[in-house]
């Protein structure tokens, strides 16, 4: 059965770009420094999530005198220092399956539970800022991933419906939103790996973002 596409909504970290890693990165270090660490579920749990309810996990995880703000600042102040000094880590076939997708005449956009800075920064540096007709940003919506706010906001600006959207993901939050939504699910994953039961729920599962080309072109995806 050929699924039908009009719009591809991209998440931003860990499938555009190679940041979860930097994320963990920054964690680890400064975690270290506040005499404070998290393991992988932690991550898995996380990943998706608008800053507010990483604050409140923190909280309930180390207590309210925890400096939970001076923590997440010092965290983002060093993944910032860390694509100025070495660029941002972009993800195998994201231009390619940019480039595709304009040529085919459909319709992209970023809905990302990070910020306008954040992202901006990250679109800009890759030089792909002019491929996608819309952005939605962690501070535009009020539920975070696994809700579908934050995609239904981006199908609203591209003028399409949820089931002729794919939403690109590469978190277990993410996927839950897309599939809460009503979406095209197609899983990336990076650090996050589905197990058989939410792999069952995708609409596809690919190794790389190259893989999504290769879906169109066999007839999996139409235009």
């Amino acid at each position: 059965m050929a699924h039908k596409v009009k719009a591809v909504i991209f998440d931003q970290d860990g499938l555009m770009f190679d940041t979860e890693r930097l994320s963990v990165k920054a964690w680890n270090i400064v975690g270290k420094r506040f005499g404070i660490s998290v393991g992988d579920e932690f991550f898995d749990g996380i990943r998706g999530s608008k800053p507010d309810t990483v604050k409140r996990l923190l909280n309930e995880m180390f207590g309210p005198e925890f400096d939970t703000d001076r923590f997440l600042e010092e965290k983002r102040a060093f993944s910032y220092d860390q694509i100025r000094k070495y660029g941002v880590p972009v993800k195998k076939g994201l231009k390619e399956l940019l480039t595709y997708l304009k040529e085919k005449g459909i319709k992209t956009a970023v809905a990302t539970s990070s910020g306008r800075q954040w992202t901006e920064q990250n679109v800009g540096g890759a030089g792909i800022d002019g491929f996608f007709d819309a952005y939605a940003f962690g501070e535009m919506v009020t539920h975070a991933k696994p809700d579908p706010e934050i995609f239904y906001l981006a199908a609203d600006m591209l003028g399409e419906r949820p089931e002729e959207c794919m939403v690109l993901e590469d978190s277990f939050n993410g996927i839950s939103a897309a599939l809460n939504g009503g979406f095209l699910a197609v899983m990336v994953p990076d650090l996050s790996i589905p197990g058989p039961e939410l792999t069952a729920k995708l609409t596809a599962k690919c190794d790389s973002l190259l893989d999504v080309i290769r879906l169109f072109e066999e007839g999996f995806f139409t235009v």
